[in-house]
């Protein structure tokens, strides 16, 4: 896992404590605090949620352009190969 996922994760755990703690020593009453917990945990859950879903995305982004690049350059290859053994094979049928 890099650090930049590290990282966020750590904000997104810190920023889930801290709205957990201060809606805990809210004045309101029990079932009205849950209410707004669960409220900032699904929230909280679902901008992670999100930030997975772009990550990922980036990261098949990525890999995508790594293998096209990659089949680009062995299909260049491959063509140099071919041609050179052509150009050998042509040089031994005229010696």
């Amino acid at each position: 896992m890099s650090s930049g996922i590290k990282t966020i994760l750590g904000i997104a755990a810190a920023a889930a404590v801290g709205a957990a703690v201060g809606v805990a020593y809210a004045p309101d009453k029990g079932s009205k605090t849950r209410k707004k917990m669960k409220r900032k945990l699904e929230d909280a859950s679902e901008e992670f949620q999100n930030y997975a879903d772009n990550a990922k995305q980036k990261t098949m982004d990525t890999a995508s352009e790594v293998i096209d690049t990659s089949k680009e350059k062995v299909n260049h290859l491959v063509d140099t190969v071919s041609s050179k053994i052509a150009s050998k094979k042509s040089d031994l049928k005229t010696a």
